[in-house]
């Protein structure tokens, strides 16, 4: 356990985690919307998970202190970015680091440990694009993830921001302000989204570790669906989701 999150502190985040008073929804994807049949993905899977404004320090301290102690066990520097992708085919920042895959998988369960500490909650929306869908990939997801979002805004009758990953940023804000209308349940009703405040805000990821988190619950999400093969299962296979989902509220949405 962090040694930020003493048991007096982790009884703070429990007692603010009951009541925020606001939520910002860290968003990152996986996979991409291109045809399966010309090379794209199988399916396109957005990643969630919701930390509360109350103690955001310390929750961003928690997350800060693993990137602390993965840099004193395998070197990598607070300011190299950890994606999912660069992890399971070790490129981009840990490009040339001489880590094997056991390493490289404990470095993804150490973040989805912490976060299942200092996050109080998670989402995965995985779109099987090879299924018949209504729309495009990325407009089902969104709008289903938006759609989760404000359920939990109305259930637990709080406020809740968006933060995503930067790119597609005019998609995201139309489906976002189309949903504080209404948004379709999935059944024969609409569910209000006025608690979904203000436009969502982009972060480049190699500057949020939280960006950072939500790409690696969204790869974990991919994988429960869509298990690895043999070959590839060492880093992150369909257990990693269980990671994150046996310490707090998780969710998974399969379109």
């Amino acid at each position: 356990m962090s040694s930020i999150l003493t048991p007096e502190r982790l009884n703070d985040l429990a007692a603010s985690n009951n009541a925020p008073a606001l939520e910002f929804a860290y968003v990152d994807e996986t996979g991409n919307t291109g045809d399966v049949a010309r090379g794209g993905s199988r399916t396109f899977t957005l990643g969630c998970h919701l930390i509360p404004v109350d103690d955001w320090a310390l929750r961003l301290e928690a997350l800060t202190e693993t990137r602390r102690d993965i840099k004193q066990v395998y070197g990598v520097r607070l300011r190299d970015e950890l994606k999912a992708y660069y992890l399971i085919r070790p490129r981009g920042t840990l490009k040339g680091s001489g880590l094997g895959d056991r390493q490289l998988r404990d470095i993804y369960r150490r973040v989805m440990k912490v976060l299942a500490l200092v996050s109080t909650g998670v989402f995965g929306v995985v779109v099987d694009k090879e299924q018949p869908l209504s729309a495009d990939p990325f407009t089902i997801a969104w709008q289903e993830l938006i759609r989760q979002l404000a359920i939990r805004s109305v259930n637990r009758g709080h406020p809740i921001m968006l933060v995503h990953d930067n790119g597609e940023d005019h998609k995201v804000r139309t489906l976002y302000r189309l949903a504080r209308e209404s948004c379709a349940t999935g059944s024969d009703g609409h569910v209000a989204a006025d608690l979904l405040v203000e436009d969502p805000v982009s972060r480049r990821s190699e500057l949020s570790y939280f960006i950072q988190a939500a790409d690696l619950v969204a790869y974990a999400a991919f994988r429960r669906v869509q298990p690895p093969g043999k070959n590839n299962a060492t880093v992150c296979d369909e257990r990693m989701w269980l990671e994150v989902k046996s310490g707090l509220a998780a969710k998974m949405c399969v379109r």
